[in-house]
C-alpha cells in the first residue's frame, strides 16, 4: 500500500474512534452499560488511544527518511526555529503542569473544576494544541510525508479545540463566554493587545 495512502488510513481510524469514543453521546452510553465501573472511562479511553494511534505512527517514522525533501531550514534560520520550539515546549510543559494529569488521563476521577484561565491559559486557550503544532511545523527537514502527518495532525488539533470549546461552553456558560472574549484560540493577539495598553 502507498505509504502516503496508509498514513492517512491508520491517522483516520484512530481520529475516528478517538473522536466518537470522546462525544458526550458515547460516555452516556457507556455510563449506561459500566455503571460504577464508568469512573474508569477515562482511564480506559485514554489506554487504547496508544494502540490505536501505533500503526500510523510506524508508518510515518518508517517512510518518513525515504519520502521526498519538501524543504529544508536554511542554518541561518536554526537558531529561530530552535527558539520557537524550546518556547513550544516550555509552554506545552506549563499548561500540562496547570492542568489535572492525573484526571487527564482518568487516573482521578472527572468532576467540573475550576475554570483555568490563568498562565498558559492567559496567552491562549488552547496552549496544549498550540504547542503541539508549533513543535510539528517547526520541523528542520520537511518531507512529504512530514508534510502530510503535520497537517493531518494539526487539522485534528483544531478540529478538536472547536468540538472542546462547545462542551467547555455547555459546562462553564457565561463564565468561559466571557473567557472566550479576553483570550484568544491559538493566535495570542488579545495577550499581547492587553499587555501593549497595560
Amino acid at each position: 500500500m502507498n505509504q502516503y495512502l496508509a498514513f492517512t488510513l491508520y491517522f483516520l481510524f484512530f481520529a475516528v474512534f478517538h473522536s466518537i469514543l470522546a462525544m458526550d453521546h458515547a460516555k452516556n452510553l457507556a455510563e449506561k452499560f459500566m455503571g460504577k465501573g464508568y469512573r474508569y472511562y477515562r482511564l480506559i479511553y485514554s489506554i487504547l488511544s496508544f494502540p490505536l494511534i501505533i500503526p500510523a505512527y510506524l508508518v510515518w517514522t518508517t517512510y518518513s527518511g525515504s519520502s521526498p525533501l519538501v524543504y529544508e531550514v536554511p542554518d541561518q534560520l536554526y537558531p529561530l526555529i530552535i527558539l520557537v520550539r524550546l518556547c513550544a515546549f516550555g509552554l506545552f510543559g506549563y499548561a500540562a503542569l496547570q492542568t489535572d494529569i492525573l484526571k487527564f488521563i482518568g487516573l482521578k476521577r472527572e468532576k467540573k473544576g475550576q475554570l483555568i484561565t490563568r498562565g498558559s491559559y492567559a496567552i491562549v486557550r488552547h496552549p496544549l494544541y498550540l504547542a503541539g503544532i508549533l513543535i510539528l511545523v517547526t520541523h528542520m527537514n520537511m518531507t512529504s510525508l512530514d508534510l502530510l502527518a503535520v497537517l493531518l495532525i494539526s487539522g485534528y488539533c483544531v478540529a478538536g479545540a472547536f468540538i472542546e470549546e462547545k462542551r467547555l461552553l455547555l459546562v462553564y456558560g457565561e463564565e468561559y463566554r466571557k473567557y472566550k472574549q479576553q483570550v484568544s484560540m491559538f493566535i495570542p493577539v488579545k495577550f499581547f493587545v492587553n499587555r501593549i495598553k497595560n
